[in-house]
């Protein structure tokens, strides 16, 4: 069977620019029965319908000038909303806020046939209806979100924690962060491609408060430095944002978005098999919860693609989408697609969409020679490691020594001072008579004529010098609307982010009210 692939895009950022500086209040919002976080629920500052979003630890942050009288109410599928006072949390430390899960539970769910007849509604039949009515459900006309943009990575198991010699877990890695508004001309226009669908930078920052590792962000070659199994992405540059959006297959629903949802009126029904599972609440309203699983002989016996699909009971609006693909019964997925939309006024408008892909990419950060001197006085050249050494790895047979490609002989190995990192290896007359100092020290290319050949050596951590790690990794693009605008349409400029080129080479726009939307930054649990 042929194979479908998925073809992502890397880009680069490279440029720092200024970021809103503010004091903040933080908090975590978790299940009060389980105590585990609550994954992106909705934090809306009451009255002016503006904020934020939890992160994968339940993190958020609401600047400290909303505390004397702002109340926030926080949301989440399947659970309880709840109100809470500023004023009543602790502008230190970090506040807990609990939630409940809302009453749960499948009632019967019929539907009249022409014979005025009832029967079970099935969980394809909801999709079908659902899919069918987006054009009703979601907006056609113009508006616009402004929202807080992130892209990072995070570690799979503790490889890249041990290759780094850290002592405590690695949870963020290459953090970017922006504040984005997105023009959106409706749901039957192109949002890739419609030249109303525009995009505008107001903040950009490369956050240096988490680990910056650019060997990590160098373009995909699929082989060896940096590939995801089984699955082909294009090294061509782009922009991180126009990927996102080609990722919310709900917005882009008579487009090609991601294999198997394809194009997603077309095809995600017939490429899925689906079971009502259960009744959920959002606030008041019940919605279906349908979970789905890919048919293999529709897609790839080498893939298997699970998700659920939140779908409002009422009118058919699909309130949430979350999508997994996973290779040859892998623990981790491909990538996954969390997409959700909030009603305003009688139409669904974006809430948040987070995408991350997994990748494997050979790592810079290992055991290695820093620099090297020659001392033809001590005969002897001082090499300098970047970790300390393990000294029962050490064996003079294992030093390798050229000089234009013939072997110098070693004869011993000892610590600079007592120092793990800086050795003295010594050479024998007779190798030092074949480097001749004395005539070819004003040579501009002398330094080129050695080279250095050590193996087995070791660190203290056990790692062999110059055995480069695979590390693990999943990348995150998100993006997490702060504040939505009806009957909004992009005023023609030359300041348009381009979706050609990275965010970090955008314009960056002026905004009046710029504090009033700020950076929901991952909390930084400890210092690596």
């Amino acid at each position: 069977m042929k194979q479908k692939r998925f073809f992502f895009i890397l880009f680069f950022n490279l440029v720092i620019t200024s970021s809103f500086s503010q004091e903040k209040i933080t908090c975590r919002v978790l299940d009060v029965t389980s105590k585990e976080p609550i994954t992106y629920a909705t934090v809306m500052l009451k009255k002016i319908e503006r904020g934020t979003h939890a992160d994968l630890n339940g993190g958020f942050q609401i600047p400290i000038k909303y505390k004397s009288n702002g109340i926030i109410k926080i949301s989440s599928i399947g659970y309880l909303s709840k109100e809470v006072q500023l004023s009543k949390l602790n502008s230190n430390g970090i506040n807990i806020i609990y939630l409940s899960t809302s009453n749960n539970k499948l009632d019967e769910v019929v539907i009249k046939t022409s014979k005025k007849k009832k029967r079970k509604l099935l969980g394809i039949q909801i999709v079908k209806r659902a899919i069918k009515n987006i054009l009703d459900n979601y907006p056609t006309e113009p508006h616009s979100y402004i929202g807080y943009y992130r892209d990072y990575q995070q570690p799979v198991g503790d490889s890249y924690q041990k290759n780094r010699q850290s002592k405590v877990a690695i949870k963020y890695l290459n953090v970017h962060e922006a504040i984005i508004e997105s023009f959106d001309a409706g749901f039957d226009s192109d949002k890739l491609k419609g030249n109303k669908n525009q995009s505008l930078l107001y903040n950009y920052k490369i956050n240096t408060k988490f680990i910056r590792d650019s060997t990590l962000t160098i373009p995909y070659d699929n082989k060896n430095k940096k590939y995801s199994e089984s699955v082909y992405i294009t090294p061509l540059g782009g922009n991180e944002l126009n990927l996102l959006n080609l990722t919310n297959t709900i917005r882009s629903h008579d487009k090609m978005s991601f294999s198997y949802s394809n194009v997603f009126q077309k095809d995600f029904v017939k490429n899925h098999k689906f079971r009502l599972k259960n009744i959920v609440f959002a606030d008041s309203i019940p919605l279906y919860e349908v979970t789905f699983s890919s048919i293999l002989e529709k897609t790839s016996f080498e893939y298997s693609a699970y998700g659920s699909i939140y779908i409002s009971k009422q009118d058919f609006s699909i309130y949430k989408l979350n999508y997994n693909l996973y290779y040859r019964n892998k623990k981790n997925p491909q990538y996954a697609v969390t997409i959700e939309y909030t009603p305003k006024k009688g139409k669904m408008y974006l809430n948040y969409i987070t995408f991350n892909n997994f990748f494997e990419a050979t790592n810079g950060n290992y055991f290695k020679i820093d620099k090297t001197f020659f001392n033809s006085k001590q005969k002897t050249f001082k090499i300098y490691f970047n970790r300390s050494v393990a000294l029962t790895s050490i064996d003079k047979r294992n030093f390798k020594i050229y000089y234009k490609n013939k072997r110098l002989k070693v004869t011993a190995i000892s610590p600079f001072e007592g120092s793990l990192r800086i050795f003295n290896v010594f050479i024998d007359d007779k190798s030092i008579a074949e480097i001749n100092f004395e005539n070819e020290k004003n040579n501009p290319r002398y330094t080129s004529f050695f080279q250095f050949d050590i193996t087995k050596l070791k660190d203290l951590s056990g790692h062999e010098i110059d055995k480069r790690a695979s590390i693990k990794m999943n990348k995150y693009r998100e993006f997490f609307v702060q504040e939505t605008f009806e009957n909004k349409t992009a005023t023609p400029q030359n300041k348009f982010i381009d979706k050609n080129a990275p965010l970090s080479r955008a314009k960056i726009t002026k905004l009046k009210l710029e504090h009033d939307y700020w950076l929901n930054t991952p909390l930084k649990s400890s210092k690596n």
